[in-house]
């Protein structure tokens, strides 16, 4: 009863963290759009966001391996491709934060589209109960992962065109959005 309560508690808790990690990667997009300029307060939101990423699923894992054992628990499919996920998408945050101003436009849609897909196939993935165990193998999962990225990568470069050309402007140009 109380590893049932933990884990619902945790599972909330994860989505908040996931919410507030959407909001950072839309946050950044509009910075990038000109469309509004960056926060600390929020900045500083949306890094608590990633961190209670961390520990809700932490929390979600060590839970998770109390209930069914070690091996059992491991033995999932979905479980390694959320791992794999985790950590492309943590990788990739450490390339945003230290590249997206002066990486070229491809590599900053790739690495939004990294971010957005990770985020979006890892909550599929954390709501799709029924797919763990052996339902499907790893590499069906990797190619849904993959597909998400491409489709999430090819979003942003149609929706961030503005983007890329005012961020690519000399640094004394403000930072305009252009119809």
């Amino acid at each position: 009863m109380t590893a049932k309560f933990i884990v619902a508690f945790a599972a909330f808790y994860h989505v908040i963290a996931t919410l507030a990690a959407m909001m950072s990667v839309f946050h950044f997009a509009r910075i990038l759009r000109g469309d509004e300029d960056g926060h600390p307060l929020w900045r500083r939101t949306f890094n608590l966001g990633e961190t209670h990423l961390w520990v809700s699923g932490a929390i979600l894992i060590g839970v998770g391996i109390f209930q069914t054992g070690l091996f059992a628990y491991l033995d999932n499919p979905k479980l390694w491709t959320k791992v794999s996920l985790v950590l492309l998408w943590w990788l990739n945050s450490c390339a945003i934060k230290r590249w997206v101003r002066t990486a070229p436009a491809w590599r900053r849609n790739l690495m939004f589209g990294i971010s957005t897909g990770s985020l979006l196939y890892g909550t599929l993935l954390g709501v799709s109960k029924p797919l763990a165990y052996g339902v499907l193998p790893f590499p069906w999962f990797a190619a849904g992962f993959a597909l998400t990225i491409a489709l999430c990568s090819y979003a942003v470069s149609r929706l961030l065109p503005v983007a890329v050309a005012a961020w690519d402007a000399p640094r004394s140009a403000p930072l305009r959005q252009t119809a």
